[in-house]
């Protein structure tokens, strides 16, 4: 069997088709970090381009995986779900490494799509499996300071 199916290479193909045909997928450096005691492999994401492509297009992400988005700077953030195949939970944190919310997102599967965001300044967001629970607002996450 083929480890691309045949509906996510048409997905891919609208993309790039969408995007002036000049879509080049971004590579992310990958780490780990600690959150509750456990330990995550995220890829990190600090420049417009690999936060724009984000998770899209991934059919899987194992439970202790991620993503971590670093912003320049703290503001109003938001994600959407667009081309992104699974749920996600989500969490922002502001500048201080703390937990402002946590939400478990749905893919979306329709346009336009919604985007997500939290009422107060966040300067990062992490994006794991939606089967990772215990997180919550006020935890702190050590460590995320150090991708900046």
């Amino acid at each position: 069997m083929h480890k691309y199916s045949f509906p996510r290479l048409i997905s891919v193909w609208i993309f790039i088709s969408l995007s002036g045909g000049s879509f080049a997928a971004a590579t992310f450096d990958r780490s780990s970090l600690i959150i509750n005691g456990v330990e995550y492999s995220i890829e990190v994401a600090k420049t417009s381009r690999q936060r724009s492509q984000g998770l899209m297009f991934r059919e899987s992400l194992d439970i202790r995986e991620g993503m971590l988005f670093v912003y320049p700077q703290s503001g109003n953030h938001r994600i959407w779900m667009k081309n992104t195949l699974i749920p996600l939970s989500v969490i922002w944190l502001d500048d201080n490494e703390t937990v402002i919310e946590v939400r478990i997102l749905p893919p979306c599967k329709f346009d336009p799509c919604p985007s997500y965001g939290v009422s107060r300044p966040a300067k990062y967001i992490i994006e794991l499996s939606s089967e990772v629970i215990g997180v919550k607002s006020g935890d702190t996450i050590r460590g995320v300071k150090q991708f900046e």
